[in-house]
């Protein structure tokens, strides 16, 4: 009778302990927690909004301005789920969630970690299109290297052709920039904002240089991944083909009648000087 009561009161003992472990785990499966996680910050968005509009002084508005659910707040916990699951699909998910809502250019800021964990652990996944189109306008070597790695090995078309189209935005933009950097105002604040390592690697590829590789880029787009389309439902290969017409480069082929009903070709008055007139009737 001793034995059993003091197994029982040994047992009543670890049950506190044994429930404590069971609460600290998170429940259910990582695209379980994902989908808590995803859930929870919405909810958390919907009731900052709803305090927003029913603030009654603007006191209680800015205050409710100011609790606002942050992206970088709930990121952690994401690029938690994601390192203890670098395998499973919902790791990739939680990633794609950082990088899609959380803009900070810190190198070790979420975004930044986001992205290497993703080039590290998901290169070949179908999930990193929107990847590819949030970094498009980044200006770092490591969004540049990680868009460079998804273009070069993800075996998706969609997904490569979102690379190659972020990509070659992303010399557009560093090209139009490098133009602008004789100022020194503006040289001093690309410093800051970006980094002396960005502002020597912009003069040092010019903006004759960078624009090669984006047309180059553009050109590719077109020729590989036409019918590729945006998040919009856009096609590509018009959008990259509109980004290759500029000062100093050839005018797109166009075909069509003249007045008397002849048909002809913008080629055709080459080396000529050529008035377009476009226009609509709407």
């Amino acid at each position: 009778m001793r034995r059993s009561v003091g197994g029982a009161l040994a047992l009543l003992v670890l049950l506190p302990a044994a429930r404590a472990l069971d609460d600290a785990k998170p429940p259910g499966t990582p695209a379980e927690q994902y989908k808590a996680l995803v859930k929870e910050y919405q909810g958390a968005s919907v009731a900052a909004m709803k305090a927003i509009r029913e603030a009654k002084t603007p006191a209680d508005r800015q205050k409710a301005i100011q609790e606002r659910p942050s992206p970088e707040k709930f990121a952690p916990r994401f690029l938690a789920l994601a390192e203890k699951n670098p395998k499973d699909p919902a790791a990739a998910d939680a990633l794609v969630w950082v990088v899609n809502n959380c803009r900070a250019p810190a190198k070790d800021g979420p975004r930044a970690k986001a992205v290497a964990a993703l080039v590290r652990d998901h290169l070949k996944s179908d999930k990193l299109a929107p990847v590819c189109n949030a970094l498009s306008g980044a200006y770092d070597k490591e969004s540049r290297e990680a868009l460079e790695a998804i273009l070069a090995k993800n075996p998706h078309t969609n997904v490569k052709a979102a690379a190659c189209m972020a990509l070659a935005d992303q010399y557009q933009s560093r090209a139009q920039l490098a133009g602008r950097l004789d100022d020194p105002a503006l040289a001093k604040r690309v410093e800051q904002l970006l980094g002396k390592d960005v502002l020597e690697d912009l003069k040092k590829q010019g903006e004759e240089g960078l624009n090669k590789k984006a047309e180059a880029l553009f050109e590719r787009v077109v020729k590989e991944f036409p019918d590729a389309k945006d998040a919009r439902g856009n096609r590509l290969g018009p959008l990259a083909e509109g980004k290759l017409i500029g000062p100093g480069k050839a005018a797109p082929e166009i075909e069509g009648e003249d007045t008397d009903g002849k048909k002809f070709k913008l080629s055709d008055y080459r080396g000529k000087v050529v008035l377009l007139d476009f226009w609509g009737n709407w």
